[in-house]
């Protein structure tokens, strides 16, 4: 079977994924530096929203002051999450730091948690032992 030629810069089939999406035109003026994008808004809670604009390949820039308050720089890695269509992410950095103050809170107690649980079942224990003894006493007192 012969295969079909193709001119450079053609060669790639389309995919539907690589269609042209309706009313998509904005995003290429954005893109071409004709529109800008509204700058970062702070809500109501505190959080931070941004605008930004899906590139070629999906590729999406976090602006110059996402990344210093994300404290990314360049190859640094990031982990997202994808929960009912929302993107999360943070930096392994930031995970890290996250980790370190959950163990530091969890190590200012007495001692391990395990010991605190033996200690609480041993007077669990000791406090039924004395409700028995009491309840055979008891028993004893009412047969004589």
């Amino acid at each position: 079977m012969a295969r079909k030629s193709s001119r450079a810069g053609f060669a790639e089939p389309k995919t539907p994924s690589s269609a042209r999406r309706p009313g998509g035109s904005g995003a290429e003026e954005v893109a071409r530096g004709k529109r800008k994008l509204p700058p970062a808004e702070t809500l109501p809670d505190g959080t931070v929203r941004y605008f930004l604009v899906a590139g070629p390949k999906g590729r999406v820039l976090l602006p110059a002051d996402m990344r210093a308050a994300l404290d990314v720089q360049e190859g640094d890695v990031l982990t997202a999450w994808l929960k009912d269509g929302e993107v999360r992410m943070h930096s392994h950095l930031h995970g890290l730091r996250k980790i370190r103050t959950e163990a530091a809170s969890m190590a200012k107690g007495l001692g391990y948690a395990s010991d605190e649980l033996i200690a609480e079942r041993r007077a669990e224990a000791a406090k039924d032992e004395q409700e028995t003894l009491r309840d055979r006493r008891e028993q004893k007192m009412k047969r004589r």
